[in-house]
Formats: structure tokens, C-alpha cells, sequence
């Protein structure tokens, strides 16, 4: 059974960017390019029938911002998906927040190109397959999405001009510093310039739990934990970290647990 084809559009002002999109593109045969654009102002006179599944978008350019191009599909309506293909490191997170699948920074090679392709191909079919069990009427309409859905599986982070794209199960906890948070990941820590209330709101609640005003954990990190004075913890983690369980937050930790709060 063949593939339904997903469109793309290209917004680019370099030339050359948009000639090896272009190029790369045509090697996806399930992608068929639907425009090819210099500008935000191009873009906007695209036939409002054409409505991309994909958008490989740069971020700078003349006039108004790849930002620009999202905001005036969202007023039509229309929420493609959206690789941001940019020479800028510094606009990682303001792409994190409009949820994108993928930060392309330039240069990068043809197999990076090809991954961030693979992750929009999954994430369009995934939500063909949901759309099509709707109309069957497998799922009503206004039916719950299940647990931990609207949630982020990968988050975004800035390490040295590279963006990385971090699965969340990797996290081992996320603590405030100032403006930023850090980030724990297999041993290493990234810094990133997020409020910890807005990485919190991005990870699933059914397997990260605020322990501290300043600490987010991974429950499936927990190895020990031990009783303080004033009804504080102290809870081990996998690599031997040790955070603080506040009294105020104990509620938190309550559901997984099996059996009642030890004496």
C-alpha cells in the first residue's frame, strides 16, 4: 500500500540554503515540495488551499522571522509541523516553546538532515493514524488524550553553539540556578535559560515529580530514600546524587509509592 505524500514548504532567504533543501528533499520520496520561498511576505501570498504538513523554516530573515510565518498560519488555522533550519543557536528555545520537531543549525551534513526528516515523517504519521481512528469512531472527539500526551518525549538544550535534542527519559533531574535551569542527563549537565516551572510544565507527571522548590527528579532515578529531622528526606538517585525531599512537597512522591508512608 502506498504512502500518502506529505507536502513541505521551503523558507529560506539564501539561495543557496534553499537549493540544498531543495536537493535533500528530493530524496525523500514521500515528501513533494509545495513552495519555495525567500521571504515571510512570499510565503504569505501561497495559495490559502495549500496547507503543508511541513515547514523548513530559517529563522532571520528580511523584514520579519520565521516566528512571523508560524503566527500567520496559526491565525489562518493551519499548524504544520516545522524544522527550523538557521546559522542562529541563540533562538533554540524560543523554537522549543513553539514545539518544533528539529533545530537544524548550519552547516550540517545530509544524515543530520535525514534524521530530522525521520522524526517529522513519525510524528505526521502518528497523527494521520490518531486522525483516521477518529473518524472511525474509535476515539470520540472530545475524548481525554491519554496520560502524559501533551508532553514533550525529547527537550531542547544549548551546549557550546550545538542544540541538542535530549530524550526526557534520559533526565535524571532538572534544578533552578538563577535564570536558568540545569539539566541532568547520563552524567552530564546542560544549562539552559528556562524558568524550572516551564520545564516542569513540559515533562510527564507520571514520571517527574517536584521534590524541592528548586528540584525536579526522575522517579525511575530514586534508589533510596532516607528519613530527616523536621519531616524532610533525603532521596539517593541511581548515580549516587543526593537531593532534598521537602515536607511540603512529600504529597508529590506519595502516589508512587507502594504502601503507606514508612514510620
Amino acid at each position: 500500500m502506498n504512502r500518502p505524500l506529505l507536502s513541505a514548504l521551503i523558507i529560506d532567504d539564501e539561495p543557496i540554503a534553499r537549493q540544498r533543501l531543495r536537493r535533500l528533499l528530493a530524496r525523500e520520496p514521500d515528501f513533494r515540495l509545495i513552495g519555495d520561498f525567500g521571504s515571510v511576505n512570499e510565503c504569505e501570498a501561497l495559495d490559502a488551499g495549500a496547507v503543508p504538513d511541513l515547514l523548513l523554516l530559517d529563522v532571520r530573515m528580511p523584514e520579519r522571522s520565521g516566528f512571523d510565518v508560524l503566527a500567520s498560519f496559526e491565525a489562518r488555522g493551519v499548524h504544520p509541523f516545522v524544522i527550523f533550519v538557521t546559522a542562529y543557536s541563540e533562538y533554540a528555545v524560543d523554537a522549543f516553546r513553539v514545539e518544533a520537531v528539529d533545530y537544524l543549525l548550519k552547516p550540517f551534513d545530509d544524515d543530520r538532515f535525514a534524521k530530522a526528516i525521520a522524526r517529522a515523517r513519525a510524528l505526521l504519521d502518528k497523527e494521520r493514524t490518531a486522525g483516521a481512528e477518529d473518524s472511525k469512531g474509535r476515539n470520540p472527539p472530545d475524548a481525554e488524550m491519554p496520560a502524559g500526551s501533551k508532553f514533550r518525549d525529547r527537550l531542547l538544550v544549548n551546549d557550546g553553539g550545538r542544540v541538542l535534542f535530549v530524550p526526557a527519559r534520559d533526565i535524571e533531574l532538572v534544578q533552578a540556578a538563577g535564570k536558568h535551569v540545569k539539566i541532568f542527563v547520563n552524567g552530564h549537565c546542560y544549562l539552559a535559560r528556562q524558568a524550572l516551572r516551564e520545564v516542569e510544565a513540559r515533562l510527564d507527571a507520571n514520571h517527574f515529580v517536584r521534590v524541592h522548590r528548586s528540584t525536579i527528579i526522575n522517579v525511575e532515578q530514586i534508589v533510596e530514600l532516607h528519613r530527616l529531622f523536621h519531616g524532610d528526606c533525603e532521596i539517593v538517585l541511581k548515580r549516587g546524587t543526593r537531593v532534598t525531599l521537602s515536607r511540603r512537597f512529600r504529597s508529590r512522591i506519595l502516589p508512587f509509592l507502594v504502601g503507606p508512608w514508612p514510620a
